[in-house]
């Protein structure tokens, strides 16, 4: 095994959004054996500080695929135009009467209407009403109850993609090509690997892509079935730390 790419937020955190001294010290013994590490988050990078602080991965895959930072060079970038952010945020505000909840995220910054509960993207944002905002973006979030909202703004800015996330109402819109599977085949191409040195962690729709990529697929217990159905492997949930477990059991313990 070369490359291992997991999810973070139910896959390799905790609910409660910590990461346990165990899970580090496993990931720092595949450091050690040359086996490289890679986030694939739907964050922002600089809403992760303190997992990179503490795992030192070796590869980034942050905005849910539409950049890729390797060890400290960005290899991908795929925003959406700024036309289509403004198109984008204005349909978000008409459907939800300027009342739902929007996060933007750009190489300026991390945006929201709202204060995150998260204390990660917390510390991280900058408010913003939204009433103007036109900047290139890597992704937008929003809070939209009815589905054909979403099926809307992607018709009328057919460069986006729509995802949504299972158990919310959020969505997210970025850029055609701007996900886990776009981004890890590029990742493959780079490190001059093959797909079965890879295996990769998930819990929810967009891991899906990354796990047709991958030579080796594993689900947490806490995933959607959809995910699991994908998966070669189900390991114990995040909350037991699945993802150390099923790595120190199958991939430190055969070398």
């Amino acid at each position: 095994m070369k490359l291992i790419v997991t999810d973070l937020d139910n896959t390799l955190l905790k609910s409660d959004k910590s990461l346990s001294a165990y899970t580090v010290s496993v990931l720092k013994r595949c450091r050690e054996k040359g086996i490289m590490i890679a986030f694939a988050t739907a964050r922002a990078e600089n809403a992760m500080t303190r997992f990179i602080e503490a795992v030192n991965p070796d590869i980034i895959i942050s905005n849910g695929g539409a950049t890729i930072n390797v060890r400290g060079e960005v290899i991908y970038r795929n925003p959406m135009s700024k036309e289509d952010v403004e198109t984008i945020i204005a349909m978000c505000r008409r459907f939800t009467d300027n009342k739902g909840l929007i996060t933007v995220e750009c190489d300026e910054g991390y945006y929201c209407n709202f204060v995150p509960t998260d204390q990660d993207r917390r510390a991280a944002f900058t408010f913003s009403d939204f009433e103007i905002f036109s900047k290139p973006a890597y992704k937008i979030t929003s809070v939209l109850e009815n589905e054909e909202w979403a099926k809307q703004i992607v018709k009328k800015c057919p460069d986006c993609t729509v995802i949504n996330f299972s158990g919310e109402d959020w969505r997210r819109f970025a850029a055609k090509n701007s996900d886990k599977e776009t981004a890890l085949k590029i990742l493959i191409e780079r490190l001059g690997i093959d797909a079965s040195d890879v295996i990769a962690f998930g819990d929810d729709y967009n891991d899906a892509g990354m796990f047709k990529v991958s030579g080796n697929a594993v689900a947490v217990a806490n995933a959607i079935d959809e995910i699991k159905l994908l998966a070669d492997h189900i390991t114990d949930s995040n909350d037991d730390d699945g993802v150390a477990k099923f790595i120190e059991r199958h991939i430190l313990d055969t070398l």
